[in-house]
């Protein structure tokens, strides 16, 4: 069950451009297993956590009005650069791979100042349960963490995952842009290939535990579930 909207910020630091001097401060290490494509910082938690508590806060700001007292339990919050496995915009290894994060809330902000904007991120629906993905997830890993590519493979794979969805939003690669989204929503990559002079630069962040009064989703289906009646009575309690 998602009980998280898919929500997009533009504007969302006051100053970017500092954010993004701070990114290119720090060391980037390679995932374990090729989990995902390019590198990431460690936990931003261990470097700077005044930067780190505002920035989570600041996105739960967007859901909650009592933010400061919500608990965000096992947070990583982290730069993350990604490297085109080609300058074409056509390759197929720069398609990224449809998934989903289980955790409670994930989602990134866009830090290249000048990029393709169809180098953003697409939402997906699954036609049906369950989801038929244990060989492309092994092709997916084989290729970011071993290097090992079959073409061939590679496109029935990635083929065979996507036609088993249907496409619900996109979002373009705008600088400095937040894309938030519930941790069981699938989601992908649409092209690594963000300019031709930089890495697709992001700020990423994975809140796996979330521990509050309710959840957006979960108010929505209350109001949806009064009568007219009962409505009007809350919205006369409200105003007290």
């Amino acid at each position: 069950m998602k009980v998280f909207p898919i929500t997009s910020i533009s504007n969302f630091f006051d100053d970017p451009d500092e954010v993004v001097k701070f990114a290119k401060s720090l060391k980037y290490t390679t995932p374990k297993e090729g989990i995902y494509p390019g590198v990431r910082t460690e936990n931003l938690s261990k470097i700077d956590y005044a930067f780190f508590n505002k920035t989570i806060l600041s996105i739960l700001s967007v859901y909650y009005e009592d933010y400061e007292n919500i608990d965000y339990s096992q947070t990583y919050l982290g730069f993350q650069k990604i490297k085109p496995y080609s300058k074409s915009f056509e390759d197929v290894r720069n398609k990224g791979w449809i998934h989903r994060d289980d955790t409670a809330l994930g989602g990134l902000i866009y830090l290249n100042k000048q990029s393709y904007p169809e180098s953003g991120t697409s939402m997906y629906t699954l036609k049906k349960e369950p989801v038929k993905n244990k060989v492309a997830v092994q092709t997916k890993l084989d290729f970011y963490g071993k290097n090992k590519f079959n073409l061939n493979q590679f496109k029935k794979e990635m083929a065979s995952l996507e036609k088993q969805f249907v496409k619900t939003h996109t979002f373009k690669n705008i600088y400095n842009t937040l894309v938030a989204f519930d941790g069981n929503q699938w989601h992908n990559v649409d092209n690594l290939y963000c300019n031709s002079k930089e890495d697709r630069l992001t700020l990423v962040f994975f809140i796996h535990k979330i521990q509050a009064r309710d959840y957006p989703k979960l108010r929505l289906d209350k109001i949806q579930s009064f009568s007219k009646d009962d409505y009007l009575k809350y919205l006369k309690y409200k105003r007290i």
